[in-house]
């Protein structure tokens, strides 16, 4: 249903310029953009610049099984099959299951990584039934040369109808936070680095995400009555 991303850097790929300074990216919260596609689909689009090398950037990445401890909400991530592409990529196939304000959902991705091309594309595994009707998404590791790598994610989704335009964005909005703002703080780990206890904000929580659920069911109920 969507279009794959290309293994391209995020400038040929149509995503938002960084329109923020270096000390605004350098703060530990991603900054994020809103695009809204043909059909209703949303796509989410978050950069944020790490202290880290490139190489610990993408082992963070690449940790799959490890992404219950790092993402919130996923609750296993298993790989079950790992193989070189044509072009030299690394496929990596894993079932995903996560749990969010009392919903559950089960879907197979399948990850594509170009270390040549600083880039990771991934999409369903068309092969298995997923719960998700389509989902496509792409990591890219820039090396700034300062010791810094600015770090970009993007994925298109598209949520239930019955979910008004308001929450929508509010909902993709902390996904992509609770997707993306752990790969600093692991990348922190891998270092030995670490910043102050007041450094940073806090990643949007099950609390959060389910009290926005509510809202746009509400909203739907009352204007379905």
């Amino acid at each position: 249903m969507l279009k794959k991303y290309e293994a391209l850097p995020p400038i040929k790929m149509g995503l938002p310029k960084v329109d923020v300074d270096d000390a605004e990216l350098r703060q530990g919260e991603p900054m994020l953009r809103h695009i809204s596609l043909p059909g209703g689909w949303k796509r989410m689009v978050s950069f944020q610049d790490v202290e880290a090398p490139e190489k610990v950037v993408w082992s963070a990445i690449n940790d799959l099984p490890n992404y219950p401890k790092y993402v919130q909400g996923v609750v296993s991530c298993d790989v079950y099959s790992t193989e070189k592409g044509r072009s030299g990529e690394v496929v990596t196939c894993a079932t995903y299951v996560l749990k969010a304000a009392g919903f559950a959902m089960t879907y197979y991705m399948q990850h594509n990584f170009y270390p040549k091309k600083h880039c990771m594309t991934f999409h369903l595994h068309y092969d298995r039934c997923s719960d998700l009707s389509d989902s496509v998404g792409y990591w890219y590791v820039e090396d700034l040369g300062d010791g810094w790598c600015r770090v970009y994610y993007s994925t298109d989704t598209k949520l239930p109808r019955f979910i008004p335009g308001f929450a929508k964005d509010m909902l993709t909005t902390l996904a992509a936070k609770r997707s993306t703002g752990w790969v600093e703080k692991q990348c922190n780990q891998i270092t030995g680095k670490s910043r102050g206890a007041g450094s940073g904000r806090r990643i949007p929580g099950r609390r959060q995400l389910a009290a926005v659920l509510a809202l746009a069911v509400g909203w739907w109920v009352r204007t379905n009555a």
